[in-house]
């Protein structure tokens, strides 16, 4: 019996899976396309190339200076705007923070006075 198999699977190797394309006829065509895109000659290099026509400058109506006041309500429209609940919070955290640079800055300044008046002035 294990005789048989081994014959089976010899002969399945050497057929090949049937139904599909031998596969060294695909390959000799992917290289026939290889050579014949080698051997195509390169395009010859233009020494003129022809500049594009100038277009015609385009003359619009001027717009209405009230468009400007209708464009930006129609944008302000558009816009996120936050819930007074994210509105409060954010003006708190500004207030705090202007607080903390403002008393950080005063407090450097409070030093560098003392420091200049003790070095220039000697009291």
């Amino acid at each position: 019996m294990a005789g048989k198999s081994k014959k089976r699977k010899q002969a399945s190797r050497r057929s090949g899976a049937q139904g599909q394309p031998d596969r060294t006829e695909e390959t000799r065509r992917e290289e026939q396309a290889v050579v014949a895109a080698k051997a195509a000659p390169p395009p010859a290099p233009d020494a003129k190339k022809p500049k594009p026509a100038k277009a015609a400058p385009v003359t619009t109506k001027k717009p209405s200076r009230l468009r400007f006041f209708v464009d930006a309500f129609n944008e302000l429209r558009r816009a996120h705007w936050p819930s007074r609940r994210e509105a409060i919070r954010l003006s708190i955290m500004v207030a705090v923070v202007c607080f903390v640079v403002g008393a950080a800055l005063g407090a450097i300044d409070f030093v560098f006075t003392r420091l200049i008046g003790l070095l220039l002035l000697g009291s």
